[in-house]
């Protein structure tokens, strides 16, 4: 008997397919109103910058400012009332930049114990603003006609006749500069701490070449020479000193002349 194959139908499976949900969409009335509002705030903000801008503009006077006060900051006492008159002369007068930092240069001439000088411009509010801070002085320098001068820490030598007086006294002779270098700041440093090893009294620099002479408070002299090695040289004149006050009393002179060979030269003053 013949087989014939039989090949069974296939199954298709039917699937309900579900319908996409509709989201609601905003009407085209709502999108043209809300956009008509958003350019209309904006429109009325650039209107209202525009006006103010326009209106700081021309009560700023950029080209023709005049000063209606004037405010001086970090300066008091006298010389702020004599700033304070100075300035006023401004008042209700044109001012310019140039006339401001020609003011910077006469008040930084006067009152050389004040550094930072700034003179500005309030464009809105009419101010002529003054300011300045007063110097730092690490040391006051008696010259040789018994007149002082200052140095702070930027290196800068100035006068000040109401400056301090509490600070390390140092005897100038030579030519003194308007402006020492930084490093000399540093070296007075040093000296500040030498009066832990030896007590002096007063302190002599020769310039220029800058040489030392300490007198201590026993009357002895230490001529140290150059101002290079102060702070060895400082220790080996305490070692000297105690070797020598044990058999001769003071006043003593230590002379380092030689100090870099090797050699240090004492003599025993009279009284």
């Amino acid at each position: 008997m013949r087989k014939y194959g039989y090949k069974r139908p296939s199954t298709t499976l039917y699937v309900r397919k579900r319908r996409p949900v509709r989201t609601s969409r905003p009407s085209f009335f709502f999108k043209f109103l809300s956009r008509f509002l958003l350019v209309a705030v904006l429109a009325v903000g650039i209107f209202f910058g525009a006006r103010y801008g326009w209106r700081v503009f021309s009560q700023a006077q950029f080209t023709n400012w005049h000063a209606k006060t004037v405010v001086v900051s970090g300066i008091s006492g006298a010389r702020e009332q004599e700033i304070q008159k100075t300035a006023s002369a401004f008042i209700g007068k044109p001012f310019s930049m140039t006339q401001a930092e020609q003011l910077e240069r006469q008040f930084a001439k006067a009152y050389p114990m004040f550094a930072g000088f700034s003179v500005s411009r309030g464009i809105l509010t009419g101010k002529l603003k003054i300011s300045a801070r007063r110097r730092q002085a690490v040391a006051q320098f008696i010259l040789p006609d018994h007149s002082f001068k200052y140095l702070d820490s930027s290196s800068t030598v100035y006068e000040d006749p109401q400056g301090p007086q509490d600070l390390l006294q140092i005897e100038l002779s030579g030519e003194v500069p308007d402006k020492l270098p930084p490093s000399f700041v540093e070296w007075v440093k040093d000296l500040l701490k030498l009066k832990k090893i030896l007590p002096f009294e007063a302190l002599q620099v020769t310039m220029p070449g800058t040489t030392v002479t300490m007198r201590l408070t026993d009357k002895s002299i230490i001529s140290f020479g150059s101002a290079e090695r102060l702070k060895e040289k400082a220790a080996r004149a305490e070692q000297i000193l105690v070797s020598a006050r044990q058999t001769y009393d003071a006043p003593f002179e230590l002379n380092f002349a030689y100090f870099d060979q090797g050699k240090v030269f004492l003599t025993h003053s009279s009284h």
